[in-house]
């Protein structure tokens, strides 16, 4: 079994071309780094969720909500305890605990959910051969867009493979979903050792695959298909640039970014 996240849908994002989606989730990380106030970085995540809605990622995003969840949790209950302020929260200046870290965590758990989704609308839009594709095209080694293919190829096999250790395990009679969370966490390290098994049989069919096939990391790679930029990519990277330079702007002049010690 192998989960994909891509979803077959017949989007106008599906259609850009996988170099205008490639630099445009990298545009999204660049313009996350350069605030640090959740205000600002809330319009960049506007505009991460209605690419989610348009390509009708939708189902993808329950997928790795519980995830995306913990590491905001995370982010917010972590970074005030390194950051200083001037405004301690009642109840927990003792702690040093202040607004001002607070709103700094919150900053960086709605950066690190930008991220996250960006990679999701990435994966959900673009084929792992488009991904490829679009890296050699973009003045990458043939074998670093292999490396990058193998890699998303290989999250989604190691998914599938984890998905059928639990149904194996569970239609032998193991109860994953009983007892407190301590005791539900412990039921799944016997999984690991099958898995860890799976990953080493696999590791060793696809280094097989690749000697039988005379894989030379340093050859010229050749496309079948090859996708041309069309006007609506040419207007989306114009309105990223244009994004980018105003957020390059505002990073300047020391707006939307958060004046805090560590």
């Amino acid at each position: 079994m192998t989960v994909s996240l891509y979803v077959n849908r017949k989007t106008w994002v599906h259609q850009l071309d996988g170099r205008t989606k490639l630099l445009m989730v990298l545009g999204i990380f660049v313009l996350a780094m350069c605030f640090s106030h959740p205000g600002y970085l809330l319009g960049v995540l506007a505009v991460v969720i209605a690419g989610l809605a348009v390509a009708q990622a939708g189902a993808n995003v329950k997928k790795i909500g519980i995830l995306a969840a913990l590491l905001v949790c995370y982010s917010i209950v972590l970074w005030p305890f390194f950051v200083n302020g001037k405004t301690p929260v009642l109840g927990l200046q003792l702690l040093g605990v202040t607004w001002e870290g607070c709103v700094f965590g919150l900053g960086m758990g709605m950066r690190l959910l930008i991220m996250v989704w960006g990679g999701v609308w990435l994966l959900s839009t673009t084929t792992i051969e488009e991904l490829a594709q679009a890296s050699q095209r973009l003045g990458l080694a043939s074998r670093v867009g292999f490396v990058f293919s193998l890699a998303f190829r290989w999250v989604g096999v190691l998914l599938g493979a984890g998905i059928g250790v639990i149904q194996a395990q569970r239609a032998r009679g193991l109860d994953l979903s009983s007892g407190n969370i301590l005791e539900r966490i412990s039921r799944y390290v016997p999984l690991i050792v099958p898995l860890i098994g799976h990953t080493l049989r696999q590791t060793n069919l696809v280094a097989m695959a690749l000697e039988c096939k005379g894989f030379h990391p340093i050859a010229s790679r050749s496309f079948y298909h090859r996708e041309k930029l069309k006007r609506r990519d040419y207007a989306v990277l114009c309105f990223l640039g244009i994004a980018l330079g105003m957020g390059a702007w505002l990073k300047w002049q020391g707006i939307g970014t958060l004046n805090i010690r560590f």
